[in-house]
This record gives structure tokens, sequence and C-alpha cells, in this order.
């Protein structure tokens, strides 16, 4: 787990690294996947017999989530055949999308929310932004 807050924070304004992030967010299996990996850690045959997909089609959606930062290889097992099986977790991240330009009412409330961001991420309160 990462311990610096900002590795628990994700701002993206609105760009390609957000539409990908959104796309990610709205395809079903990578949400079943993020569920899954949210309650435990899993290799990727693991998940897709839980997730009755194909290895394949879980692969491609196991990349792309890895590359927008939303899970992460937490271990490395090697199979009695000397084959490597990587264990998947999810990352505890907080996004938020800001759409068109940056304007001082918006700092202030990134400012606010950050200030905050520990307590948020530990569940213990969200804080009233205005």
């Amino acid at each position: 787990m990462p311990d610096k807050v900002e590795e628990k924070l994700l701002i993206l304004q609105l760009s390609e690294d957000s539409r990908k992030i959104a796309r990610l967010l709205s395809n079903e299996t990578s949400i079943r996947i993020l569920k899954l990996l949210g309650k435990r850690s899993m290799s990727a045959g693991d998940l897709a017999d839980e997730l009755k997909v194909r290895l394949n089609t879980l692969k491609y959606n196991l990349d792309s989530l890895l590359e927008a930062g939303l899970i992460r290889v937490m271990q490395i097992k090697w199979s009695r055949k000397g084959r490597e099986i990587k264990i998947y977790e999810a990352v505890e991240k907080v996004i938020i999308l800001l759409p068109g330009k940056k304007d001082p009412e918006t700092s202030f409330m990134l400012m606010k929310l950050w200030k905050n961001i520990p307590e948020i991420l530990e569940g213990q309160k969200i804080p009233e932004l205005s």
C-alpha cells in the first residue's frame, strides 16, 4: 500500500489520460476485477475462473488497470512448472476529474480536500468544501 498521500490521490484534468480512466471505470470486466481485488489479492488465473472470462480478455483488462495505476502486482509466485504467477491487488486511490479550466474556486476546494485527504482515505470523515 502506498504510504504517501500523493500516491492515493489522482487529480486529472480532462485529457487522454482521464478518458482512459473513464473508459476503464465504465468497463464491466474492469469494475468486476477491481471489486474482487478490493476484497482479496488474486492471480490472473484465479480472477479468470471467478469472473468466468477468458484469460486473454482478463489479461487485457489487467494490463489496462496496471497502466492506469488502479491495481498493482503485490507479489510474484512461481508455479510447480517454474512459471511466474503475478498476484494482483487493488490500489486505494481517490480519483478527481476536473473539467474545464482551473479557477480560484476550484483551487480552494482542492486545497481543502488535500488537507483532509488522510482522514478521507481512512474513512474517518468527509470534509465540507463550502
